[in-house]
């Protein structure tokens, strides 16, 4: 098995979901303000979703740009970490785990995946990935995902562009993916996963629906049941501990007048990891916005 930073952008939702949305508030939000004396800051909260399905909030996002000085991400989209290789036979398959029901229904549902031919010998990891991205619109080249394609925007009305953590900040914080964490996904990981699609349909359009309503509190806390249901999520493949910590002083020390558009994963505007406490207690003046 070869996993690739690609592949588990599907998880990125749990990191760190129609119609018009709600007055900004706590929990409604992807689109905050932090205004000190010396700046006033737009911070947008991205998980990894094509751009086109999202009109309106690509378009508030631009006019935010259009006001801002300069645009800042976390990270570059680019960037490349290290990859992990696994011999198939070491991976240990989830199906025969699984209860007779709950294997029909696990049947049924990868039957429309890439990996219809080989269910049973999937691994739990790799059943994870598949069914918590199950339903989201797959983006690319073509399709950008929609932090990327307010980046782009941003350097088409030049703006400035640059990211918050380097190339080498990033590889130095990564934690190797090892064949004992995988197989940390068993049956009753599964099992969870299977539950919740039962009560919330495909996990992938939940997501994206409650993005589309711009339900960040809710997104936060289903990525941390997830997570609590022994799920491997991005969390556990970079120090994201010190990646907050990173971020948190490169936003706090930009220089005065700045007035940045920065674009950051959801999960650190709202849950366990966000940062706008921190900013606050600098002395910043943060508000959900949109």
């Amino acid at each position: 098995m070869h996993i690739t930073r690609r592949q588990f952008a599907a998880l990125a939702a749990v990191l760190f979901l129609p119609g018009m949305p709600k007055a900004a508030d706590e929990e409604n939000a992807v689109f905050w303000r932090a205004k000190s004396p010396a700046n006033d800051h737009v911070l947008f909260g991205y998980v990894r979703i094509r751009a086109d399905t999202f009109p309106d909030i690509v378009a508030e996002g631009k006019r935010l740009i259009d006001q801002s000085k300069t645009v800042l991400i976390d990270v570059n989209p680019s960037l490349t970490l290290s990859t992990a290789k696994f011999k198939n036979s070491d991976l240990k398959p989830v199906f025969a785990g699984l209860t007779p029901s709950n294997q029909d229904e696990f049947k049924t549902i990868l039957s429309k995946s890439p990996a219809k031919g080989a269910i049973e010998k999937l691994s739990g990891f790799e059943a994870s990935l598949l069914l918590i991205g199950e339903g989201q619109h797959a983006f690319g080249p073509d399709a950008p995902s929609i932090g990327l394609a307010l980046a782009k925007y941003g350097a088409s009305i030049g703006r400035d562009v640059k990211t918050l953590a380097a190339d080498g900040e990033m590889r130095a914080m990564q934690k190797p993916l090892t064949l004992e964490t995988v197989n940390s996904v068993g049956p009753d990981s599964i099992t969870y996963l299977l539950d919740l699609r039962r009560r919330i349909g495909p996990i992938g359009a939940y997501f994206d629906e409650l993005y589309k309503a711009r339900k960040s509190a809710e997104i936060a806390s289903l990525g941390e049941e997830i997570t609590a249901k022994g799920i491997v999520t991005p969390t556990d493949l970079i120090d994201a501990d010190k990646l907050r910590a990173l971020l948190i002083e490169r936003i706090a020390n930009l220089p005065a007048g700045k007035n940045a558009f920065i674009i950051l994963p959801i999960g650190l505007l709202n849950g366990p990891y966000s940062i706008l406490g921190e900013l606050r207690s600098r002395g910043a003046e943060v508000s959900a916005i949109g």
